[in-house]
């Protein structure tokens, strides 16, 4: 009777003829890559070191590998591999080539296996390749998010040249124009300051969906209120509606300036949108312990029916009012919890709503 095989003995013992072996073959099946030896090893000893960690760990013990702390190989190995051109196929058949390896090694020595042996290095070797895949993945999708938020910037800044120069030629038109041709300036007017918000719209949804970092700077919320309800004012005084605001005379507070600017005018913009004629919007500020919270009161005459969480959800648009794009209070929620707050909104039936918003204070 054959006798039967410590694993991970054996493969303590020959493990620099698998590793020689495992990257030959890899070299093998990749040669238009022109992968250099340092490349093509990359974190594959370590890894196989890992490996022979976890299976002494095992050895007379039933349950599962301990996890690493840290970045393991194998993580660190799918990032390297998306680096130098492999493709998600091509990562999961190295791992199948080292069990290929371990496989030959076991046939060269001849004996057997337990079945508790091959079942532990399977699931090593599946994990590995888990983590090599997810971290290959994770990667891949942020370069592309990335390179797609560059994309979308460069696209912007080539459309907000002409949009600016169309701006300056009907201000310049309008003077000329007569009274006749007034109703007409407005419209381009309109449809031209429509193109630009749905430019910083998108521009900003990017930025958002990219996970750019926050930059975070002292600044005093009273005073980018005060400037937001100042930019909202020409919109609410065309519809009659009266903008007020209760806030301490001061808000200190540590946060991204263009994307709280952006929030507190998006909840702004879209109270003058639905805010009956007429009517009043309120903004309430005050500081709480570790907390800043921002309500602003509308009178759109309450929610329609349905889920009022969907309303931070993008393109998603309730009530008749078709207007905009749907984005503005995705944008809200993002900016928000990109400074880990949180946003809410409640009913006021027959009257309107509130939106909060709530940020924490990281220096408390």
């Amino acid at each position: 009777m054959s006798e039967t095989i410590h694993l991970s003995s054996l493969l303590a013992a020959r493990r620099q003829e698998i590793l020689e072996r495992w990257t030959q073959r890899i070299g093998r099946e990749h040669p238009d890559k022109e992968l250099s030896r340092g490349e093509l090893w990359d974190h594959l000893p370590r890894y196989f070191d890992e490996m022979l960690a976890a299976l002494g760990a095992e050895d007379g013990a039933c349950g599962e590998t301990p996890p690493s702390e840290g970045d393991t190989a194998s993580t660190a190995h799918g990032t390297q591999r998306l680096r130098v051109g492999f493709d998600l196929g091509e990562v999961i058949r190295e791992y199948e080539i080292l069990t290929e390896c371990i496989l030959d090694e076991v046939d060269r020595v001849g004996g057997r296996l337990s079945t508790r042996h091959v079942r532990r290095v399977l699931r090593i070797l599946n994990s590995g390749r888990v983590e090599a895949v997810s971290a290959y993945a994770e990667r891949r999708d942020a370069d592309v998010a990335r390179s797609h938020a560059q994309h979308v910037a460069f696209v912007a800044h080539e459309l907000r040249s002409p949009l600016m120069a169309a701006f300056l030629t009907a201000v310049a038109l309008r003077k000329g124009a007569q009274p006749a041709d007034e109703w007409a300036f407005g419209l381009l007017t309109r449809n031209l300051t429509t193109l630009r918000e749905l430019i910083d719209q998108v521009l900003m949804a990017d930025r958002l969906a990219a996970h750019v970092p926050l930059t975070r700077e002292p600044l005093d919320l009273r005073a980018l209120i005060d400037e937001v309800v100042s930019e909202t004012q020409v919109g609410a005084k065309q519809r009659h509606i009266e903008l007020l605001v209760a806030a301490p005379d001061t808000l200190p507070f540590s946060g991204d300036v263009r994307l709280l600017r952006s929030a507190i005018g998006n909840v702004l913009s879209n109270a003058v949108k639905f805010t009956q004629e007429g009517d009043t919007i309120t903004l309430r500020a005050e500081r709480h312990p570790n907390r800043v919270l921002i309500e602003i009161e509308d009178g759109c005459g309450g929610l329609p029916e349905g889920n009022a969480a969907e309303l931070f959800e993008p393109f998603v648009q309730r009530g008749d009012n078709r207007s905009g794009f749907g984005l503005g209070l995705a944008i809200v929620k993002q900016a928000i919890e990109a400074h880990h707050g949180r946003v809410a909104v409640r009913n006021i039936p027959g009257k309107g709503c509130v939106f909060s918003l709530e940020l924490p204070c990281e220096d408390d």
